[in-house]
């Protein structure tokens, strides 16, 4: 009896290293639906070629029919061939169209199939012939989707991005994250790991101590006031000096799939904004997006070498320790599993109180 006992309360304690259960997973995905999701950069969808994409593990065809952008899903009503390896054509009276590669169903930009070339004269099309179309978008240069036809909240608006001021840096795409996308959120929002794990970049070993937080709500956003040193590094290096700076810093959570940093130097008159997107492909990959704007050096190159290799570094520092975080999804806080710490950990415990009200942090 007491081998038996030793075996279920070690079971019990490694659940949280599996898979999560089914139910788990579609709560999640359930959850997530209502918000807005960046999936591809705008620039990787061509006037007049569809493309396949995946959103909560549902496959999706974007494409740009008559001037705007489409989602449906990626699938013909017909016989389930991908709409994404299909083409744009003009359809008498509904303009530009998706069509069909196996059988030339074409659809309108509802999901409505408006032509089968196939019909007998005398048959009309099948009121069932409809692909479920989503809400689609184009802001920052990307494409988002929202898979619910009320979205919770608005598309994210990043500060300083468009501002005549304020020069725009190139947008980046990372390579997919075997991750959740909260644990990527809360990998950026964390600014008491930098010493462990960016020392030199944004943190200090012979400094570890965390700075003090103003944490607040803000509509759908979660913003947190920060001073704290920070080694010199290209995005607050100024004038030559190498020295640690005093940074103030602002950071703001779009909840629950963005974030945005606007970072000065204390005595400075210098603005970054860095921001980042977040596509929750599924339960356990993410797809990262950045972006950047800056009040000075207008007259120079958007693209900053050191800047940009420093941004680099610092998500490939990240993404290694992210990928091996477990659970998956986040557990409530009743499990006991993580042990978050006041006053440290303020801005992660705020914002995963925000998901567990929303659904998202979830059971395993």
């Amino acid at each position: 009896m007491m081998g038996t006992a030793t075996k279920t309360s070690d079971s019990a304690m490694h659940m949280h290293l599996r898979r999560p259960s089914e139910d788990a997973i579609q709560s999640y995905y359930t959850a997530m639906r209502r918000f807005w999701h960046p999936v591809l950069a705008a620039d990787e969808l061509p006037n007049d070629t569809p493309i396949g994409v995946e959103l909560l593990e549902e496959r999706l065809v974007l494409t740009r029919l008559n001037g705007a952008v489409v989602a449906m899903q990626d699938l013909c009503r017909h016989f389930q061939a991908q709409l994404s390896l299909g083409e744009v054509r003009t359809v008498a009276g509904h303009g530009q169209c998706l069509m069909c590669p196996y059988h030339g169903w074409s659809y309108s930009a509802d999901g409505r199939c408006v032509e089968i070339p196939q019909l007998a004269a005398d048959r009309q099309i099948p009121a069932d012939a409809v692909v479920p179309s989503y809400l689609a978008a184009e802001r920052y240069g990307l494409i988002w989707v929202c898979l619910d036809d009320n979205p919770l909240f608005e598309l994210p608006i990043f500060p300083h991005v468009n501002e005549p001021d304020f020069l725009a840096g190139p947008l980046r795409k990372y390579p997919t994250w075997k991750a959740s996308t909260p644990r990527a959120i809360m990998a950026a929002l964390d600014d008491t790991h930098g010493p462990w794990v960016h020392e030199g970049l944004v943190g200090d070993r012979n400094h570890p101590e965390s700075p003090e937080h103003k944490v607040r709500r803000d509509g759908r956003n979660l913003v947190i006031n920060i001073r704290m040193v920070q080694p010199d590094n290209p995005t607050i290096s100024e004038n030559g000096d190498p020295t640690a700076k005093i940074v103030n810093l602002t950071t703001t959570v779009g909840i629950p799939n963005t974030i945005h940093f606007t970072i000065r130097a204390e005595g400075s008159e210098r603005i970054t904004l860095i921001w980042q997107a977040v596509c929750p492909i599924r339960y356990n990959e993410s797809l990262t997006f950045w972006g950047s704007s800056r009040n000075y050096d207008l007259d120079k190159p958007a693209y900053n070498d050191k800047f940009e290799r420093m941004q680099d570094t610092l998500r490939e520092q990240d993404r290694v320790i992210v990928e091996s975080q477990r659970p998956w999804l986040l557990p409530p806080f009743w499990t006991k599993i993580e042990l978050p710490l006041r006053p440290a950990d303020l801005p992660l415990i705020e914002y995963q109180r925000w998901l567990e009200e929303l659904g998202i942090s979830t059971m395993l």
